[in-house]
């Protein structure tokens, strides 16, 4: 009965992800690249909010030809996010594609960011791999689709414009965020010196009596009472001899 069960699960896993090979293929052979830079075939994202994304990116690859693609899907499966996005890159990028971001609404982990092959020359991969991976953190702990998605979009940009040497392009919202972030920590630290200083400052005097006490103390001598004079006296008091009787 168990090995049944076996092969059923088996079976019914193996038309599942047929199924969705077929559904990601058809998604792939059937759609275009859009004409902005998301590609959101159910829907996501309202038209607005995808123009609010897509018209920095497409400057981008105006102006100074960074390639940067959102694909938002439904579901993908069980295939791995990487896969999905080389599959996308292939098509729609034709090998120079910049940047690609991946949203899959409720999957763990999303969005994604991958960069495209021909980035990242300038620097190591272990750069690169660090960069795309606080980036996908940063965007993933944003509240809803749309800020995921933008967050990814503008990370990913960042990402290929610091490794071609560029300038970054941010939202005037994470700017302000993060330069107070950097403001606050440079107060602390300079709090934290000046603090550091003072406390030497007081010392200093301290340290100083100290020394002078001690040199003070080992110059002089041990201590010693004067001698004690012994003076013989003349007559007792009280005693008598010395009263002068006196007679009428």
């Amino acid at each position: 009965m168990s090995q049944l069960l076996v092969v059923i699960l088996a079976v019914t896993l193996t038309f599942v992800s047929t199924g969705n090979a077929d559904q990601l293929e058809k998604i792939l052979e059937n759609s275009q690249r859009p004409a902005g830079s998301v590609f959101d075939p159910t829907g996501v994202l309202t038209p607005k909010q995808q123009a609010e994304i897509s018209a920095p990116l497409h400057g981008l690859l105006e102006n100074e030809e960074i390639d940067i693609l959102v694909v938002i899907l439904p579901e993908i499966g069980e295939f791995q996010p990487q896969d999905v996005a080389k599959k996308f890159a292939e098509k729609w990028g034709e090998g120079n594609m910049s940047s690609l971001v991946l949203h899959v609404p409720g999957r763990d982990g999303t969005p994604w960011i991958f960069p495209g092959e021909n980035v990242g020359t300038a620097v190591t991969p272990e750069v690169v791999r660090k960069s795309v991976s606080d980036g996908e953190k940063r965007a993933a702990a944003e509240p809803d689709d749309f800020r995921k998605v933008r967050a990814a979009s503008i990370e990913a940009a960042d990402a290929v414009r610091y490794w071609s040497g560029g300038a970054v392009l941010r939202s005037e919202a994470i700017i302000n965020a993060r330069l107070v972030h950097q403001l606050e920590f440079e107060r602390k630290r300079r709090l934290l010196k000046l603090a550091a200083l003072l406390g030497a400052a007081a010392l200093i005097p301290m340290i100083f009596g100290i020394v002078l006490l001690f040199t003070r103390l080992s110059k002089m001598g041990p201590r010693t009472f004067p001698p004690v004079r012994k003076i013989p006296r003349l007559g007792a008091p009280y005693s008598g001899g010395s009263r002068i009787e006196s007679r009428g």
